[in-house]
């Protein structure tokens, strides 16, 4: 959020007034995102990244990966800060046998001509995870060149 919209929220609520002309100006940058001369290219780069996680393809994952992408989280079961190279996640790329009980989503956050922020939310049987995908313009290709993961495991049924 800029500083301008920071100052006007506070203003807002120093009057209490409403912020809800402020809460628009997300609903107008989404707008703009998609608008963006980039998007679809991006939307498909993500379409493809999600037949990886729902194939379970590290073949299919490398369209739109990077062999020297970082991969950054904090493992609460190893209590630290983890990070993998992009050739390293993609071992992970295995099909699930219970994929039809995981459900994903994303929304691109941002978009420049040469760079990209994507949020991917990920509903598992076991785990509740977002990742941060930053993506960048690679000789014509929209590619993951970072993610950064956070999650919970679930309680157990």
């Amino acid at each position: 959020m800029n500083t301008f919209a920071k100052t006007l929220i506070v203003t807002c609520l120093s009057f209490g007034w409403s912020v809800s002309a402020v809460a628009n100006t997300n609903v107008s940058a989404q707008v703009s995102v998609q608008q963006h001369a980039e998007y679809a290219a991006i939307d498909s780069a993500m379409q493809t990244m999600m037949q990886a996680f729902e194939q379970g393809s590290a073949p299919t994952a490398f369209r739109v990966i990077l062999k020297d992408t970082v991969v950054v989280g904090y493992s609460g079961k190893q209590q630290k800060v983890v990070s993998v190279s992009g050739e390293e996640w993609a071992k992970g790329f295995q099909p699930a046998p219970d994929e039809d009980q995981r459900h994903r989503q994303y929304q691109i956050l941002d978009i420049t001509d040469t760079g990209a922020v994507v949020k991917v939310m990920l509903d598992y049987p076991q785990w509740l995870g977002i990742d941060y995908l930053a993506m960048t313009k690679i000789d014509g290709q929209w590619r993951v060149i970072s993610k950064s993961w956070s999650g919970t495991l679930k309680a157990a049924k």
